[in-house]
């Protein structure tokens, strides 16, 4: 498959109907690799809202890994959620496809359980994830990346006052990530949803 599609593709997927998140993607399909960590920190802008956001992922198998993450999201005051939160999700993948064996994409699947509280709002996702990306090395040696995640999911909304809603949504992440050296590399990426548009940057290092 031509590198220019595959790259188009993975980037400018249509992004309507995705559910409310603040912990984002922030990593390509391939996972980390078996014994190995990587953290990373970033900065999250969103529609109203600002973040600081954090990721450890460890290899825990050949093909797999897992990762934590943790948010603190200061809302605009007078917000009905309230004016400071936080968000914590856990998430798996396995690899399904690679590049390097002349798969088409890199390609995982796996599934993701996030958690958002505020004063007066919580939020709970939870659903199978698929996570496909495409390594571009370009002319210095190393790898710029874009990347892309479909969430299919559940997503349970409750307002204080309000009773609680339950919704079947789809989400959808779209991101690049560029190797500053080789454990170290930066990200940028994209959130659209009903609720929140956000852009994310942040560095990333293993371990």
């Amino acid at each position: 498959m031509n590198k220019f599609y595959v790259t188009l593709l993975l980037v400018l997927l249509p992004v309507s109907g995705v559910m409310a998140q603040y912990s984002a993607q922030l990593s390509p399909a391939s996972p980390v690799l078996k014994g190995t960590s990587k953290a990373g920190g970033y900065i999250g802008i969103y529609d109203g809202a600002f973040g600081i956001l954090g990721q450890y992922r460890y290899g825990i198998g050949g093909y797999s890994d897992l990762g934590l993450k943790l948010a603190f999201i200061d809302l605009d005051s007078g917000s009905p959620e309230g004016d400071v939160g936080f968000s914590a999700a856990i998430d798996s993948k396995y690899q399904m496809m690679e590049v390097r064996i002349m798969d088409p994409i890199d390609l995982s699947l796996g599934g993701v359980f996030e958690i958002v509280k505020f004063n007066h709002f919580s939020n709970l996702v939870a659903g199978p994830i698929a996570v496909g990306s495409y390594p571009i090395l370009i002319k210095n040696g190393r790898n710029l990346t874009p990347y892309g995640r479909l969430l299919i999911g559940l997503e349970r909304s409750h307002l204080s006052g309000v009773k609680a809603e339950t919704d079947f949504k789809l989400a959808l992440n779209m991101g690049v990530t560029y190797d500053l050296s080789s454990s170290t590399e930066s990200l940028a990426e994209i959130q659209i949803d009903s609720k929140y548009a956000a852009f994310l940057i942040g560095l990333s290092f293993g371990f």
